[in-house]
């Protein structure tokens, strides 16, 4: 999938675990979390097929994803303490993310590497791998849930 794409489901998903804690440096992070996977793009393993084949490699693996999560959470509560961004919350919010980066991967007919190091890819091949309708979507659904707490305040002032 594309990187607009990955970002734009990346910061939805943020702001949908942020609640009404969200906030742009929430919807950065989450653009950001959402197109780490695939900055593998800029290892080179030899020649064009094996880059293209070995792009959804280990960053995407459902092994190693549940680690770097923890990995990641822990250093963010290290040097930034808050009492609602906990290390469960933030586990979450990193796990979600990465886990609906390669979700959205496996749509493509590119297939991912699901379980590297074990051999194998996945694919449904349904969505073709640069999408335009997605980024609108999500960006639709951010906007909704993080506009959700004005609209019910305006709307609960004209009842009384």
């Amino acid at each position: 999938m594309d990187s607009v794409t990955q970002a734009a489901l990346g910061a939805t998903v943020a702001g949908a675990i942020a609640g009404k804690r969200c906030n742009a440096k929430v919807l950065l992070t989450g653009a950001a979390l959402g197109t780490l996977p695939d900055l593998d793009v800029v290892i080179d393993y030899g020649d064009a097929v094996s880059n293209t084949i070995k792009h959804r490699g280990f960053t995407h693996s459902l092994l190693l994803i549940p680690i770097f999560s923890l990995f990641v959470s822990w250093l963010y509560c290290r040097f930034r303490t808050d009492a609602f961004w906990s290390f469960k919350r933030v586990f979450a919010l990193v796990l979600s993310v990465l886990v609906t980066h390669v979700a959205i991967d496996v749509m493509t007919t590119y297939g991912t590497q699901l379980l590297w190091p074990l051999p194998g890819y996945f694919e449904v091949g349904n969505v073709f791998i640069i999408d335009r309708f997605t980024p609108y979507l999500c960006l639709l659904v951010l906007s909704l849930r993080c506009f959700q707490s004005a609209w019910v305040g305006v709307g609960a002032r004209a009842l009384f």
